[in-house]
């Protein structure tokens, strides 16, 4: 045989290899984002009565910064899905749950500049006082929403991805109605036990956290 027969790759080998890469990647961002996502959610039930410190603050940032990275990956592993899918197996891009899982990972994206322009330096605001003193129900739902959005948009990608008889057989529509549906229950359920905690609050905010928080105002 010679050399170059030797190192020659077949286009079905080199798409195994690079599928397995991607799959790689994939789960990379998967694991990093889900379990950052719910680690903040629970780090925010935590101390959610607690005074907030600035060491809070810190590992809030740094876990935002830590799901960012893994939603990095998602985005870098999905394109390359699609491109390989496209010249190897285009029959995958008619899967409607692909199409879901982009308009999912996009809302995430949106949620997470919303984290970092909005619910970080709000949490900075409040170091010294009590994270829901003081607070309106717009803040209320403007936290929670991207608490809710976070961890439930991180888990629609899992299950998707975990359960193969939704291939070709269920509507990007239909999913993503489905993926509504849990996003209102569990923001109602969220929102109402967070009102509940605010309306028992016994530590008083820091001075000034009562007025109006203009990173959390509608734009």
């Amino acid at each position: 045989m010679s050399s170059p027969e030797l190192f020659t790759i077949s286009p079905v080998t080199l798409a195994s290899y690079v599928r397995t890469c991607l799959r790689l990647v994939h789960f990379t961002g998967l694991i990093m984002g889900f379990g950052g996502a719910v680690f903040l959610d629970l780090m925010f039930s935590r101390y959610r009565k607690s005074p907030v410190t600035e060491e809070l603050a810190d590992n809030v940032e740094w876990l935002s910064k830590f799901v960012a990275l893994g939603l990095a990956l998602l985005w870098v592993s999905g394109l390359g899905f699609l491109v390989l899918y496209h010249y190897v197996e285009p029959e995958k891009l008619l899967n409607p749950k692909i199409w879901a899982k982009i308009v999912i990972v996009a809302i995430l994206t949106l949620n997470g500049v919303a984290i970092h322009k909005l619910v970080i330096p709000f949490v900075r605001r409040r170091v010294g006082g009590q994270l829901l003193a003081g607070m309106t129900p717009r803040k209320h739902a403007t936290l929670v929403g991207c608490g809710v959005v976070s961890l439930v948009s991180w888990t629609m990608p899992l299950v998707l991805g975990a359960v193969p008889q939704l291939n070709f057989a269920v509507p990007c529509a239909l999913l993503l109605a489905a993926y509504a549906a849990v996003l209102g229950q569990a923001f109602l359920i969220a929102n109402f036990v967070l009102l509940r905690d605010s309306g028992n609050a016994a530590i008083p905010a820091s001075p000034g956290l009562d007025k109006a928080d203009p990173s959390l105002a509608p734009s």
